[in-house]
């Protein structure tokens, strides 16, 4: 029950500050599920204070806005002069977001020392290795699934200036970098790996594609909005239970004074 109205009263933020100055069952239902995955994110975190909110700032904007938004400008959909003000905006409801979350978990302070939580990896090249095999899943990802809705949606990018197949490239990779290293940020404070896979398996899809399409949209008629859902969903929750599991934690060394969450 504890949970449920800290979801509630995080929904209610999130629905004020995304939802205005139209108001929907959308907006209501998206915000909705951005507060579960911020408050579970939170409750799974032995993260406190400034950390926890960097930390869910860092989630929310990364995984909704920083890798959409330039992708959106990259095919044509949002425009370059709307992109700036749109991240700037998006930014300051991520950091509004993430004290709000804090506040109702009562962990806007910080609380101590906490669980010191070991890598996974042991070695640079380790790193690397799984680095280049996150990047490559991703990539590889995005295309089979492009290619497997394009035909649903090819008449509304009919008239749109398409980025050749380098820059769509490029952008991919720098996307899958940023997924990594945001999710990298938050796996350091979840000691569980099997909380560290619900968490990431969530917030992934859900902050990076089903939050940002259930709403009314004038960019995206809802036909193409629920093919691009039905499209991202699937290897997003799987992207983000892989990331868990090859950056995941290893095991939390214990120290006096660790909150529990």
């Amino acid at each position: 029950m504890r949970f449920l109205a800290r979801t509630l009263v995080t929904a209610a933020v999130v629905f004020g500050l995304g939802a205005f100055p139209q108001p929907s069952f959308g907006h209501a239902v998206a915000a909705l599920l951005v507060a579960a995955v911020l408050c579970l994110a939170a409750a799974c975190s032995t993260a406190s204070g400034a950390e926890l909110v960097a930390v869910l700032a860092t989630l929310y904007f990364v995984f909704g806005t920083l890798v959409n938004i330039p992708e959106g400008v990259l095919f044509d959909v949002v425009k370059v002069v709307d992109a700036p003000v749109a991240m700037a905006r998006e930014l300051g409801i991520a950091i509004v977001l993430a004290v709000t979350v804090a506040a109702v978990f009562g962990r806007v302070r910080p609380a101590g020392d906490r669980a010191m939580i070991s890598a996974p990896f042991a070695t640079v090249p380790a790193l690397l290795t799984r680095l280049a095999a996150a990047v490559a899943v991703f990539v590889v990802c995005y295309f089979v699934a492009g290619m497997i809705i394009f035909p649903f949606v090819k008449d509304y990018y009919a008239g749109r200036a398409m980025p050749g197949p380098g820059a769509i490239v490029s952008m991919q990779l720098l996307r899958a970098v940023a997924l990594v290293a945001t999710a990298s940020f938050l796996l350091r404070t979840i000691p569980s790996r099997r909380h560290a896979r619900l968490v990431l398996a969530l917030a992934l899809p859900v902050l990076g594609a089903i939050a940002q399409l259930i709403p009314p949209n004038p960019l995206m008629p809802p036909a193409v909005r629920i093919v691009h859902g039905l499209e991202i969903t699937p290897y997003y929750v799987l992207f983000g239970f892989l990331l868990a599991t090859w950056f995941g934690p290893r095991r939390a060394l214990q120290v006096p004074g660790t909150p529990t969450g």
